[in-house]
Order: structure tokens, then C-alpha cells, then sequence
């Protein structure tokens, strides 16, 4: 039977007790001193969590908002702005995905 353990967490932003203080040394069972260690999360994919890279950053689109027709039917500059802002949003969009695809992001 194994001795009792005391467990020990550890708290980043706690402020020590000024009622308990305690030195703690870690080891391992065998006594060694703990390193700590331990393996990074690999890759992220599809359906496991990991660690995945920052996309690259994408600019804004800077297109003028598509504006309703003055008539039934829209005119030739209408027309044109509506084109161009479609236009804008799509390359805009393979952008993003070419960004996160680039990231590990999206397959």
C-alpha cells in the first residue's frame, strides 16, 4: 500500500496564504526530480482538437454597399456596382479560405 499524497495544485494568479505557507518540492515517484514535460497537442483535424497555425490576414472588403435600383429596373451603373461588389466579396472569400487552408485550418 502506498503512502498517503498530498495533492498539490498549482493556481497562476492565486496570492499565497499568509496563514499556510508550504515549500513544496515536486518528484517523481521513483524520487527523481519532476521536469515537467510532457508532449505538445499535435495537429488539428477534422474531428480532434490540436494546435493549429494563425491564418493570414485578410483585407476588409472596401467595395460601396450595393444600393437599391431607382426604377424597376437598375441601370447600367447600378448594374456595374453590384458586379463589383460581388465581385470584391468573392475574392475576398477565396481568400479567407486559401488563408486557413494555408493555416492547417480547413482541409
Amino acid at each position: 500500500m502506498a503512502g498517503l499524497v498530498q495533492r498539490v495544485i498549482v493556481e497562476p494568479d492565486a496570492k499565497p496564504s499568509p496563514l499556510l505557507p508550504m515549500r513544496v518540492s515536486l518528484e517523481n515517484p521513483d524520487g527523481s526530480p519532476y521536469e515537467g514535460g510532457g508532449s505538445a497537442p499535435g495537429a488539428a483535424t477534422a474531428t480532434q482538437a490540436g494546435v493549429v497555425k494563425m491564418a493570414a490576414s485578410v483585407a476588409q472588403v472596401s467595395e460601396a454597399d450595393a444600393a437599391l435600383a431607382a426604377d424597376e429596373a437598375p441601370t447600367k451603373a447600378e448594374f456595374d456596382a453590384a458586379v463589383a461588389l460581388l465581385n470584391s466579396l468573392k475574392a475576398t472569400v477565396n481568400q479567407v479560405i486559401s488563408a486557413e487552408t494555408s493555416a492547417g485550418q480547413m482541409g
